[in-house]
């Protein structure tokens, strides 16, 4: 298995990329071999964060199986550290019959007219049936040339393997032999004889050679030896290089009649407008500008000393924490809500639950804080635009940036350069530094096109940490009551009626999305619960919804599930205290008993891998579950704390049991959960950003505290085998850990802490 380092423009993919094909179809085609064109699904929920809406059957990826016998897999989608490239040619060499040493695997050019989006943990499950049947259809062309060499069309006699196709008669070809001949119109014709609806039989799962089995990893051995291209590590002898410097406070514009005046060691200093409205941030103003120069710590240090004349927002109040919280204990007391469960609701739902829980056994409220995404690459994108000599207008953009939606990056710079075609503009996906969900919006992209316009020269435009933390795209701050009575208090018993009422700003009503009906992603993983909670409502007071007003709210790891289970979870363990002292693993299983029987697995499978250590617990030790699903992901976690002086929280271990459905790479699973955990670490114990009349308050990692490697925990992770299909890896680890700690830490020390952070003071020196 191999990957090239660079990636170079690929005419065969652009000749192809943007074809409408049949839904359920391919585009075969001869070009030096045989090539498949075919359609890799966009994201999930989480895809209608790009912009572009073009439709789902226009080709975006493909298979070449080369006349030097090796064979490629060339996507528009993007890897940034999950595995997706590694797992999605697993999966091709599975049903094509490749060994893993005979596949290659490319980030293909992406053109605007070709939307492919790597988020909402999408990255291969969504792609996995599609793949199958694309690897099972090169597979069954390639035999079907070896039918017309030998003029047998008997199937039986033909076996694929190892890049070969062995006829009992006797002759063995490589896919190399067969490659051209497998793209004519006669092999297809035959193909189409063999297989009238176009589904060529997929391998039985109990002859997986390569799905379900640790493999090495295809991008591991290029970031170990220091050759793998980073956004960041884009360069060309004559580049410039530009710096972005906003306005301090959010929504704040310049005037044009205000413009900077360019340093005499600047290059230049480019105006740029925001390209979409984000609560305070209007598309459209000028509300930053860049600063241009021949390297990057002189634009930074030109930018930092660069006076602008910024034009502040007549209220700044709308970002303010304490103004936040204030309206939303406000809404949380007499908000007008929008019920998401039951769906649709019955006359007089609220009056029955609020009659159901009497007085109830929990009533707790829960806060959640805004949190930056702080991805270890910051934000940077390199354009070299192109110029027609005689009009001076563009004629082609190319592109070099880590993203997660390289159709949507093309699509926004072509909206730069009109009238310049959006056939015009190609994006490379780099390798990214981290995603997280940041890397799928476009105002680093637009800002580094605008500059690129305005200096005729190529420019690689870079976010300092200051900014990216100042200026992002926040996980929504929410405000949730939860509810719920018990049959018996005291002495056990089950829910007898719940009712949760979430305050909390909706991403999509931010974005002009689904406005006026209720955001999934806002009630994600508090409805359909595995728990039988009696007679139960879940309601949505929607925060800061007039356009332009409130902080710019993003897509970030496990988007709404981390909000939710976190208040859910907590409640559960809350309930099984108030019922005689349940064990949380015994009042959880009570109430599952409609639950999934995946669900009811996990649980079992945490119950029992834990049960040993929890039971032998040294003194001043404590543990806490939660369980939660995501992305169709079951996951529940474990952990082990203890506090070695007051104000502090070590974490010993994390338990872990998953059930992602049909395992690609066991060990990409391991690695997901893992990083998902730490990521969720972080941001329980410390993770927050704060806002005072506009202008956030934490502005690097000395305030954004993470993990030290001295502090990381053991992490076990066993993986339940499943048939189910696929589900997502990179974000369900993330959601149960906060309640997990919430839960350990109030067994510990008999305080129950309901707002994150645990420690929203912690600073981090050295940094």
């Amino acid at each position: 298995m191999n990957m090239p380092n660079e990636l170079p423009t690929d005419a065969l993919f652009t000749a192809v990329a943007g074809q409408k094909i049949g839904r359920r179809g391919f585009l075969t085609f001869a070009a030096k071999g045989l090539a498949l064109a075919f359609v890799l699904p966009l994201a999930g929920r989480i895809g209608d964060a790009a912009a572009a809406v073009t439709p789902q059957d226009l080709a975006n990826a493909f298979i070449h199986v080369n006349t030097d016998g090796t064979v490629t897999l060339a996507f528009g989608g993007a890897e940034m550290g999950q595995g997706t490239m590694s797992g999605l040619a697993q999966i091709l060499a599975e049903e094509m019959m490749v060994d893993w040493g005979q596949i290659t695997v490319r980030q293909a050019l992406v053109e605007a007219n070709v939307s492919y989006t790597t988020g909402g943990s999408s990255g291969v499950a969504r792609r996995y049936a599609n793949l199958r049947r694309a690897g099972a259809a090169a597979r069954e062309l390639l035999v079907a040339a070896a039918m017309l060499e030998t003029g047998d069309t008997d199937r039986s006699k033909y076996t694929a393997a190892s890049a070969q196709v062995i006829f009992s008669g006797g002759t063995t070809w490589h896919f190399a032999d067969l490659a051209t001949g497998a793209a004519s119109a006669a092999a297809k014709a035959l193909f189409s004889a063999q297989f009238p609806t176009g589904e060529p039989p997929l391998t039985d799962p109990a002859k997986f050679r390569l799905i379900g089995r640790p493999v090495p990893r295809v991008d591991i051995p290029s970031k170990v030896d220091g050759s793998a291209k980073y956004g960041i590590d884009t360069w060309s002898k004559d580049m410039v290089f530009a710096t972005i410097k906003h306005c301090p406070t959010i929504g704040g514009t310049l005037l044009p009649a205000n413009f900077p005046a360019k340093p005499a060691a600047a290059v230049a200093v480019v105006p740029c407008t925001a390209s979409d409205t984000r609560g305070k941030v209007v598309a459209g103003t000028y509300n930053a500008v860049a600063v241009v120069a021949t390297n990057s710590w002189l634009a930074r240090r030109i930018a930092n000393s660069l006076t602008v004349s910024w034009t502040l927002p007549a209220s700044t109040s709308d970002v303010d924490s304490a103004q936040i919280l204030a309206t939303a204990r406000s809404l949380m007391a007499t908000g007008a809500s929008l019920i998401a469960e039951p769906s649709p609701p019955p006359a007089g739902i609220a009056a029955t639950v609020n009659g159901a829980l009497g007085t109830p056994t929990v009533d707790a409220t829960y806060t959640l804080p805004y949190v930056a995404h702080g991805t270890f690459e910051v934000l940077n994108c390199t354009v070299k635009v192109a110029f027609d000599p005689a009009t001076g207008a563009p004629s082609g953009c190319e592109i070099w940036a880590p993203t997660q939606a390289a159709g949507t990056v093309a699509a926004t710079a072509a909206a730069v350069l009109r009238p310049l075609p959006a056939s015009a503009v190609v994006v490379n996906t780099t390798f990214l530094g981290g995603g997280l969900g940041r890397k799928i919006e476009q105002d680093y992209i637009s800002q580094a096109v605008q500059v690129a316009l305005a200096v005729k020269k190529p420019v690689k435009l870079t976010w300092w940490r200051e900014e990216d933390f100042a200026h992002d795209q926040y996980r929504p701050f929410a405000l949730i009551n939860a509810k719920a009575s018990l049959t018996v208090p005291a002495t056990g018993g089950m829910i007898k009626a719940c009712s949760y009422r979430t305050v909390s700003q909706s991403i999509s009503w931010q974005r002009g999305r689904s406005v006026g009906a209720v955001d999934s992603q806002v009630v994600e993983c508090a409805i359909h619960l595995p728990y039988a909670l009696g007679t139960s409502m879940v309601e949505w007071v929607p925060l800061l919804t007039a356009p332009g007003v409130g902080v710019p709210v993003g897509y970030w790891r496990s988007v709404g599930a981390s909000i939710n289970v976190f208040a859910v979870e907590s409640m559960m363990d809350e309930l099984a205290k108030a019922a005689g002292n349940t064990d949380p693993f015994e009042f959880r299983a009570n109430h599952m008993v409609n639950a999934p029987a995946r669900a009811v697995e996990v649980l079992h499978r945490a119950d029992m891998m834990t049960l040993a250590w929890r039971r032998s617990l040294p003194a001043g030790h404590a543990w806490g579950m939660a369980i939660s699903q995501a992305f169709g992901t079951w996951v529940c976690e474990v952990v082990e704390i203890s506090q070695p002086v007051p104000g502090t929280l070590k974490v010993h271990r994390v338990d872990c049991v998953v059930d992602c459905g049909v395992v690609i790479n066991p060990d990409s699973v391991e690695a997901q959960m893992q990083g998902g955990i730490l990521h969720a670490l972080n941001a329980t114990l410390w993770g927050q950003t704060t806002f005072t009349a506009g202008k956030a308050n934490q502005l690097n990692f000395n305030r954004n505290r993470v993990m030290r490697l001295s502090e990381m925990p053991v992490v076990t992770v066993q993986i339940v085998k499943s048939t189910e299909p696929p589900t997502g890896t990179g974000e369900p680890g993330v959601p149960p850990i906060a309640p997990a700690l919430a839960n350990a830490y109030a067994r510990l020390t008999g305080t129950r802490i309901r707002s994150l952070p645990f420690f929203p003071g912690a600073t981090m020196s050295g940094l």
